[in-house]
C-alpha cells in the first residue's frame, strides 16, 4: 500500500519566533520579586512532558540572585520509580546545586489547604522557609484543558488526587476541548485554584513553547496571564484546520507521552473530530509500559458501547481517566461515530488490544487495509507529534 499520496501534518515553525528563555526568566523574576528575597522554590513538570526545565533553571542560577534554590517536581497523580526519578534529576539538575528537591505525592496526608483545595506544603510555606515561587511550564494544546502551561504546574501538578479528579471530571463537558480557554470548565477550575494560591503568595511563571525539545518562544510574568500570550504562538505551531473531514488519520506519538496507550491516546483525542464518522484512526506509539491505568482498562472491558460506559460512570461516580474511556467508546460505537481504531505498537500485543476493543496491526499499511482504507483514493493524513498537534475540520 502506497502512502505517498497521504498528506503529512506536522508542527509548523512560527513565522515570528517568540521571546527567548533568558528574557522570559528575567520578566518572571521581576514579577515575583518585587521585594527582594534570597530564596526561591522552582516548580517544574515531571518527565511525562517535554518541558525544558533545565534551560530555565540554568538561567536562574546564572543570575546569582538567590542564595538558596529548591526544586519541586509537579507530578500530579503520576508515579515514577527510583530509576526514572534518578535519570530525570540527573538530566535536569546536572551541575546545579539546590538546597533540596521533592517529588509531589498527591496521596500524602500532609497536604495543605489552599482556599478550598489541598496542595503540596511548599506552596503554603507552613514551615516558614520563606522565599518566592516560580512555576515552569510548556504550552501546547491539550485535548480537554485547552492549553497546558505553568498555571497547571502550580495547581493540578501539585494538588491532591481528589482535587485533580474533581477538576478532570469536567473533561466530560463538550466545552472542554483543545485550544479553548474561555468558557472551558477545566481551565476555569484551574484558574480558580490559582487565584487562591496567589492570594497567599505571588507566583511567577515561565511558559515555554517548544517543538519537540527545541524552544521557539518563552514568556515570563504571572503564571496564568502568560499562558494566553504563549497560547497564541502554540496555536500557530500546533493547531491545523482542514476544509474537509478525512477518511483516515495516522497519528504518530513519540517521546514521554508514548509510554503507554493511556497516555498516547491523547493523540486520538486531539484530532478525532477531523476524521469522518465511519472512518479510520491508526495510532502509532511504542507504549513500552503497555496499556496504562488499571481502572481505565476495566471500564473499557466492561463497556463495549458508549451507553454502557456512560451509565457505569454515572452509577459509580467519576474516576480519573473515565473521560478517556467514555469518549473512546463514543468514537468507536457504531451507534455514535463508528470510527475504526487500530494500533501499531511493539508494546501492545493482540490480547491487550482486544481488551481495549481495538485491533493491533504490524504496520500502518496493514492497519489501513484492515480499516478498509485505500490511500490511493481515500483522504488520508499522517500527523507527526500527534500528542501535541491538533487537527480539526469543517
Amino acid at each position: 500500500m502506497d502512502l505517498k499520496q497521504a498528506m503529512t501534518i506536522a508542527p509548523a515553525e512560527p513565522t515570528t519566533p517568540g521571546p527567548n528563555a533568558a528574557f522570559a526568566v528575567e520578566l518572571a523574576l521581576e514579577h515575583v520579586c518585587a521585594r527582594y528575597s534570597d530564596r526561591l522554590t522552582v516548580l517544574i513538570n515531571d518527565p511525562q512532558r517535554f518541558t525544558d526545565s533545565r534551560t530555565v533553571l540554568k538561567e536562574i542560577f546564572a543570575r546569582g540572585r538567590f542564595s538558596d534554590i529548591r526544586v519541586l517536581v509537579a507530578a500530579g497523580t503520576h508515579r515514577f520509580d527510583g530509576h526514572a526519578r534518578f535519570a530525570f534529576e540527573s538530566e535536569v539538575l546536572a551541575g546545579l546545586t539546590t538546597l533540596g528537591l521533592q517529588w509531589h505525592n498527591c496521596d500524602t496526608p500532609n497536604l495543605r489547604d489552599i482556599g478550598g483545595w489541598r496542595g503540596h506544603p511548599w506552596l503554603t510555606d507552613d514551615a516558614g522557609w520563606g522565599g518566592k515561587l516560580l512555576a515552569v511550564g510548556s504550552v501546547e494544546p491539550h485535548y480537554f484543558a485547552g492549553f497546558t502551561g505553568a498555571h497547571k504546574t502550580c495547581t493540578i501538578g501539585l494538588a491532591s488526587r481528589q482535587d485533580v479528579q474533581a477538576n478532570h471530571a469536567n473533561a466530560m463537558d463538550p466545552r472542554s476541548r483543545p485550544g479553548r480557554l474561555d468558557g472551558n470548565p477545566i481551565f476555569d477550575g484551574i484558574a480558580e485554584m490559582y487565584s487562591h494560591l496567589v492570594a497567599r503568595r505571588p507566583v511567577g511563571g515561565v511558559n515555554l513553547v517548544q517543538i519537540g525539545s527545541r524552544i521557539v518562544g518563552a514568556f515570563g510574568g504571572d503564571a496564568l496571564q502568560t499562558v494566553r500570550q504563549a497560547a497564541q504562538l502554540a496555536g500557530d505551531c500546533f493547531m491545523r484546520r482542514l476544509d474537509k473531514k478525512l477518511d483516515a488519520l495516522v497519528l504518530e506519538v513519540a517521546g514521554p507521552l508514548a509510554c503507554s496507550f493511556y497516555q498516547a491516546e491523547k493523540g486520538i483525542k486531539n484530532s478525532e473530530w477531523a476524521v469522518r464518522d465511519g472512518g479510520c484512526i491508526v495510532l502509532v506509539a511504542d507504549c513500552p509500559q503497555g496499556i496504562g491505568q488499571d481502572h481505565f482498562i476495566e471500564l473499557l472491558r466492561q463497556s463495549r458501547t458508549h451507553k454502557q460506559a456512560a451509565e457505569l460512570v454515572i452509577s459509580r461516580g467519576y474516576r480519573l481517566g473515565d473521560h478517556k474511556a467514555v469518549k473512546l467508546r463514543y468514537l468507536m460505537d457504531p451507534r455514535c461515530r463508528g470510527v475504526k481504531v487500530l494500533i501499531v505498537s511493539p508494546g501492545i500485543d493482540h490480547a491487550q488490544a482486544g481488551r481495549l476493543g481495538i485491533a493491533k496491526a504490524d504496520s500502518v499499511e496493514l492497519a489501513l487495509a484492515a480499516g478498509g482504507v485505500n490511500p490511493a483514493k481515500d483522504r488520508v493524513a499522517i500527523v507527526k507529534d500527534a500528542a501535541n498537534v491538533c487537527v480539526s475540520a469543517e
